[in-house]
């Protein structure tokens, strides 16, 4: 049996017990054991992205721990209402960094890539020198895309500073459409 599921069938078992263990003098150990079982689990939940199972174990672990706590008489307010109310607002709290943290994981999923193929296909490539034809109808050669200098093939000629859009990407070879591809300067420079 894998670490993961031992330790789901522990806090499983320590919740059912814990009727059982607030009954014993052991209680205030054991209530500041399962608070800090709880403290790992939600940050066990901040660093791996399990979008919020681990840390609402976590915080439902933490409840019970703290719960235990003030019927103990530990935590600010002893028994009375008061210690229950520090232990449901700092609940609240745990709760929305938890909230704040699978939020934040699921933003991330969503953003698309800012980089590598999803980049450079449809950018302006500028060839630093003529390609050389290798076969019938193929060309190859260097370009600049983005600042970077990457190698390319053409089907048609391509001379040097020619701008070419970026059709397709093989390996680390990109493939430039035949038409000529205007430059942001050329643009304007026609409109005027």
């Amino acid at each position: 049996m894998t670490p993961a599921p031992r330790l789901l069938i522990f806090l499983l078992l320590s919740l059912v017990a814990l009727p059982a263990w607030a009954a014993t003098p052991m209680a205030v150990e054991d209530g500041v054991l399962i608070v800090l079982l709880g403290l790992l689990l939600i940050g066990i939940e901040a660093i791996t992205p399990t979008f919020g199972v681990v840390g609402l174990l976590g915080l439902l672990v933490f409840v019970a721990g703290a719960s235990m706590m003030v019927n103990a008489g530990l935590l600010p307010g002893g028994d009375s209402a008061l210690g229950m109310g520090l232990v449901i607002a700092t609940a609240l709290l745990l709760g929305a960094f938890l909230l704040w943290v699978v939020m934040r994981f699921l933003r991330f999923r969503h953003i698309t890539p800012m980089g590598g193929r999803e980049e450079v296909i449809g950018a302006v490539a500028e060839a630093t020198r003529h390609f050389t034809e290798y076969h019938e109808g193929d060309y190859h050669g260097y370009v600049r895309v983005q600042g970077e200098r990457w190698q390319a093939r053409s089907t048609t000629p391509v001379a040097e500073g020619e701008h070419r859009r970026v059709s397709d990407v093989h390996g680390l070879v990109l493939m430039l459409e035949c038409e000529v591809a205007l430059t942001a300067t050329q643009t304007t420079s026609t409109h005027e």
